[in-house]
């Protein structure tokens, strides 16, 4: 017996250290798909809720609450509070993703930045953190969200299609000269300062095409590896293989359950019209950093290529 005592002491105060705790873990979101307007992530959300390893922000109903910017404060983890995450991941257990997921993630410089923050501030892992970004050719991106924008009369899309681009041409160019007057001069710290003059300019058709440059941004936060970047055709034209490589990415044991969503099907039709010179000259360089950012980091590119080709 006298043998045993000094495990039972440490037993025992195992136990009453459990017993003291008085905070829980912190159930995060851990899972983010993200992209622009207009690339199918709204889709890939619906897809990937269909399992049960994946657990979707709920609200106060239980009810999936379709993207998490429904009930963080605004612009996207700018006041971010850990209560505000918490809550919407309550039921979640911890063997599943927590997922969140809106179209507007790569196009804020504030998001990488605090979501880091959040994480750093709290001591989470953040290599445990996984990004799936769903990526479409900028051009065709920026006249499928112009096609869209007009039909449901959003403000400022009652103009041509070529004057809508030259419009926000403009300010783009405005906001970058004045980014390097001040200083500023690579161009991914640019574009992060530029992002900030966005978030009041609603509607936009080009800017969020700079995916390459938001995907540089947030790699200065985290690791490629933590990245899986594919194409929106893949998700359309070869779905079982695209979940495959995405539920590799996320650890997923079952892809049984996923089926194809179409979050925005039904539409009117549209054919692409010829693009404007001004938009073309413009996306020559997002062409060419993409191109570099696929050979620098294989694994975090699946079959980009197809649809995004080098045209340097």
């Amino acid at each position: 017996m006298e043998q045993m005592r000094p495990l039972l002491a440490v037993v025992l105060a195992a136990i009453t250290a459990t017993g003291q705790q008085t905070s829980e873990p912190i159930k995060v979101a851990d899972t983010f798909v993200f992209g622009v307007s207009k690339c199918g992530t709204s889709s890939m959300f619906e897809t990937l809720v269909m399992s049960d390893e994946i657990c979707p922000p709920k609200d106060s109903n239980n009810e999936i609450m379709k993207l998490t910017r429904h009930y963080i404060q605004p612009w996207f983890y700018t006041r971010l509070k850990v209560e505000d995450m918490k809550a919407g991941y309550a039921s979640c257990d911890w063997n599943q993703r927590r997922l969140d997921s809106t179209e507007s993630y790569s196009t804020y410089a504030t998001v990488p930045q605090n979501i880091y923050t959040l994480y750093d501030e709290h001591g989470m892992d953040k290599s445990t953190i996984r990004f799936i970004m769903v990526i479409r050719d900028p051009m065709e991106r920026a006249y499928a969200w112009y096609n869209f924008g007009n039909g449901e009369n959003f403000p400022g899309f009652n103009v041509t299609f070529e004057e809508k681009v030259t419009q926000e041409l403009n300010v783009i160019r405005k906001c970058q000269n004045y980014a390097k007057s001040h200083g500023i001069t690579d161009d991914v710290s640019v574009w992060a300062f530029c992002s900030k003059t966005f978030l009041e300019y609603d509607g936009t058709v080009v800017y969020p095409g700079s995916m390459a440059r938001a995907l540089k941004y947030y790699f200065r936060f985290f690791d490629p590896e933590q990245f899986l970047v594919l194409p929106l055709q893949e998700y359309h034209d070869n779905f079982p293989e695209a979940m495959e490589r995405i539920s590799q990415h996320l650890g997923l044991k079952n892809t049984a359950a996923f089926e194809q969503s179409h979050s925005n099907h039904g539409r009117k039709p549209y054919e692409l019209p010829k693009m404007p010179q001004n938009l073309v000259e413009h996306f020559q360089a997002e062409y060419t950093e993409m191109a570099e950012l696929i050979k620098k980091h294989p694994n975090t590119f699946y079959r980009v290529q197809t649809v995004f080709p080098d045209r340097s």
